[in-house]
C-alpha cells in the first residue's frame, strides 16, 4: 500500500472503537441483541501479550 504524505490513522481507530462502544451500550440498555461478535478475553489478552509489545 502506498501512502502519500504523512498522517495518523490512530484517531480513526479510536473513533471507530468509541462509536462501536456507544452503539453496544445503547443496544444493551434497550435490550437489543449485540451487533456483532465480541472477542473473548483470551483473544484480547493475546493481542496485549503479542510479539512487538513494548509498553509494559
Amino acid at each position: 500500500m502506498r501512502v502519500w504524505g504523512r498522517g495518523s490513522r490512530g484517531s480513526l481507530l479510536y473513533r471507530l472503537a468509541l462509536g462501536d462502544a456507544g452503539t453496544t451500550a445503547l443496544a444493551a440498555r434497550d435490550g437489543a441483541p449485540s451487533t456483532g461478535p465480541a472477542p473473548i478475553y483470551a483473544q484480547v489478552q493475546a493481542l496485549v501479550d503479542g510479539p512487538g509489545v513494548t509498553c509494559r
